[in-house]
């Protein structure tokens, strides 16, 4: 009897978070059935064209057709989640999945069916924000809750442009959950799966791998190796699972080929805000003043967007740089934190060690999106509520990061959607953090406590206003590519602030 009453508060406890968390939730659905007539990129034909040709397709011809330019490079289980869709996509509207008839297809029934099915897809994300704070004080779990269910990001990203990030990062944090509560089998499986999902994450596996070893193959050596081969026949077989199908039909070549487009070059057609902004702008800068002091400089012979990496340069006067060079990059600045987990493997610090290495991944790595940036945010939304200086950190990494994804919804009715998004987005977190940390905050200055950071956030105020009205006066319809890369240029500096102060902390840490 005093077991089953010790039961109840428990299990009433965990009742009101489930309630809470459904109305936080819904409060988050009833804006995103908003945002369903909005604009939407490209993206949105690319998956419609993916349900098309999963459904319509035999497996072995996915990753060959070329009936649309949007082909397949999506790992084989996001293959499998579109195929899964279609199967209701073709009950709503067969024209939806017709691979020939339906290209480009903009009916009503087919744009509500696929915002739906980002918006149902997020319930991945709400169960594993769930489990990563059901146990937590209610202050931090409404915060954490705010940051990511109702992230701006997401909103913008998934519910306005289209894509499925929420569902991908709720799997993301499912493991990453898992790991803090050393249940390290449990999490090396899901982030296979997320992998088979969609091969960027990979970014964070050499964290993974060396985290997994330390912690979970312990034991001694006979022990440890037991459990070294518990992990890897787990992996083989999600990927097995993922890849096996299309090495049957000996497919893989071409499954390869699809996910790894190297030859699409160093920078996304909208530069993200990473280290490449700096670098590009130096090689400008460098062949406009070495022309000026009459040395003859070689016009670059291929765009920074094109791909070309061969023998053509797109830089006039800086290095060539390759994916291996980008490769070698990441690894070296994730480099510190593998050492960490190395000699100290810390669950309560992996977390913060996969979102660095996310990090990493999107300030050096080759033909970097903007959206990537949501890789280290999100995880991030979950240390922000652990002290001060985190919620500081996180504060200004928000803004950097929402605005970076303004010139995604380039057109003039989506201005005060996302414009009012990153306001309430301010408002929100500047109201939660001052709350959590009240006592902090009134002995050791407010949210934002260094006259840089300060400067930099006003900044902000300059460069949407240069772009949204000065610009157009001066220049016209000339030089339309420099508000991009003011933006890009300005949101850079953010990131590297955000980057440095986050080797900081790995440094730092026990």
């Amino acid at each position: 009897m005093k077991q089953q009453n010790r039961e109840k508060p428990q299990k009433t406890t965990e009742k009101h978070v489930i309630k809470d968390l459904v109305w936080f939730s819904l409060i988050a659905t009833f804006f995103k059935l908003l945002l369903i007539p909005a604009y939407h990129s490209t993206d949105f034909e690319v998956h419609r064209n993916w349900l098309a040709l999963t459904h319509t397709l035999p497996l072995s011809q996915w990753y060959t057709d070329e009936t649309s330019p949007w082909t397949l490079d999506y790992p084989p289980f996001f293959a499998y989640f579109e195929r899964f869709l279609s199967l209701f996509a073709s009950f709503v509207d067969p024209t939806i999945t017709d691979l020939y008839n339906g290209l480009n297809y903009k009916a009503p029934s087919v744009i509500i069916f696929q915002r739906l099915s980002v918006i149902a897809s997020d319930t991945v994300l709400i169960y594993s924000i769930y489990k990563l704070t059901k146990n937590m004080e209610l202050k931090k779990r409404f915060l954490i809750w705010a940051l990511v269910v109702w992230s701006p990001g997401l909103l913008i990203v998934d519910h306005v442009h289209f894509q499925y990030n929420g569902f991908l990062l709720g799997i993301l944090l499912i493991s990453l959950g898992a790991l803090q509560k050393g249940n390290d089998l449990i999490g090396g499986f899901v982030f296979a799966v997320l992998l088979c999902f969609k091969h960027l994450f990979a970014v964070a596996g050499p964290v993974y791998f060396v985290y997994l070893f330390r912690h979970y193959c312990r034991g001694g050596i006979l022990k440890g190796f037991g459990k070294l081969v518990i992990m890897g026949t787990v992996v083989v077989g999600v990927f097995v699972a993922a890849f096996g199908p299309f090495a049957y039909y000996g497919q893989i070549p071409e499954v390869l080929r699809r996910m790894f487009p190297f030859g699409r070059g160093l920078c996304h057609a909208y530069w993200a805000p990473n280290f490449w902004v700096f670098y590009i702008l130096s090689d400008k800068v460098l062949a406009f003043v070495l022309a000026k002091l009459g040395f003859h400089i070689q016009p670059p012979t291929a765009s920074f967007t094109g791909g070309l990496v061969g023998d053509s340069s797109p830089f006039a006067v800086l290095p060539t740089i390759t994916p291996s060079v980008t490769f070698a990059i990441v690894l070296l600045a994730i480099s510190p934190c593998l050492v960490k987990a190395w000699r100290k493997p810390d669950p309560k610090m992996i977390v913060r060690q996969v979102a660095y290495a996310y990090t990493c991944g999107f300030l050096f790595g080759w033909h970097v999106h903007e959206k990537a940036s949501l890789h280290f945010l999100i995880p991030l939304a979950v240390v922000a509520v652990e002290s001060i200086e985190d919620a500081r950190h996180y504060f200004i990494l928000s803004i950097v990061s929402v605005y970076s994804l303004f010139p995604l919804l380039y057109e003039a009715q989506e201005y005060p959607i996302k414009v009012v998004l990153l306001l309430l987005h301010v408002a929100l977190i500047w109201v939660g953090f001052t709350s959590q940390f009240s006592e902090s905050i009134s002995k050791n200055g407010g949210l934002v406590r260094r006259w840089v950071e300060k400067v930099y956030l006003i900044g902000f105020v300059g460069v949407e206003v240069w772009g949204q009205f000065v610009h157009p006066v001066v220049f016209g319809d000339r030089l339309p590519f420099l508000p991009l890369m003011m933006i890009s240029f300005y949101c850079a500096l953010g990131m590297m602030y955000s980057w440095i102060w986050q080797l900081r902390c790995i440094i730092r840490s026990p």
